[in-house]
């Protein structure tokens, strides 16, 4: 049904093949007639009004995202900025602005818009001024949002700490209590397994699907990358491959010694 909807969007749709292979969909009754998986080109998906709703979805999700955010493992970052609705409108304001009009910066008036892992290293100046260039030069495909400016914040994870920044009219100060202390002790927060990749949907490469979750992912009517497919599976044959090695390895070689049989035993047939 999905894979439907997107020919009929005007997307390229693709059947995939048991043998790895892919064909090219030319008429919808060839859509109703497979019965297994579909795929969609990865750069036509990302320039789709589809994979512009997607990434709207996100919004919705903002206490999980935050969630996931605090609590990944490895170095990360999170982009916020001012809420459209924001009573105070203080979208755009430098510091010295805020403090004039006894305005602080407050949590509850901004949106997390996005977060990703830090693909390089650096100090964190280093890391914020990496991303003020990419986020206003080179922005990230999902990205759909106005590039980084004066009051966005800037969260950054690094070497297990977390510190928030005010991109203010030069630079970026720091802000501390933006985000809470210690917000993991809730334990009882579910957080579904793709907020557990950072940003939380498409694309972004936090995370390697396996071949069980793109097919998990056609069944449910989302499309799936080719590209995304062709990789899991060489990728779980090879590590499938280094199993066995690992296990011959491991198993201990066997003694073999040599004794004399008893005159009584009898011979096993």
């Amino acid at each position: 049904e999905r894979a439907l909807e997107l020919d009929a969007a005007g997307l390229t749709v693709y059947v995939l093949h048991e043998d790895n292979t892919e064909s090219m969909v030319f008429d919808p009754q060839e859509i109703m007639e497979h019965g297994g998986l579909f795929g969609v080109d990865r750069e036509e998906w990302e320039k789709s009004p589809q994979f512009h709703e997607k990434v709207m979805e996100r919004q919705e999700h903002q206490q999980e995202r935050e969630q996931a955010f605090l609590s990944q493992n490895r170095n990360c970052f999170a982009i916020y900025q001012v809420s459209r609705d924001d009573p105070q409108n203080v979208r755009f304001m430098n510091l010295d602005w805020l403090e004039s009009h006894d305005v602080s910066v407050d949590r509850s008036n901004y949106d997390l818009i996005y977060t990703a892992p830090l693909s390089e290293s650096g100090t964190v100046p280093e890391q914020l001024e990496k991303l003020y260039q990419q986020f206003n030069l080179e922005k990230p495909v999902d990205f759909h949002s106005p590039s980084m400016s004066v009051s966005d914040i800037v969260a950054i994870k690094q070497d297990g700490k977390v510190s928030c920044h005010y991109c203010d009219s030069v630079g970026f100060t720091q802000i501390p209590g933006f985000l809470p202390e210690n917000p993991l002790k809730n334990a009882e927060m579910a957080v579904e397994d793709d907020y557990g990749m950072i940003d939380g949907i498409i694309n972004n490469g936090a995370k390697e699907p396996t071949v069980a979750e793109l097919e998990q992912q056609a069944r449910s009517g989302q499309p799936i990358s080719l590209m995304d497919l062709a990789d899991a599976v060489h990728r779980e044959e090879r590590e499938k491959k280094k199993s066995v090695v690992d296990q011959l390895k491991s198993q201990p070689k066997a003694e073999h010694k040599k004794t004399a049989p008893k005159k009584s035993a009898e011979r096993e047939i």
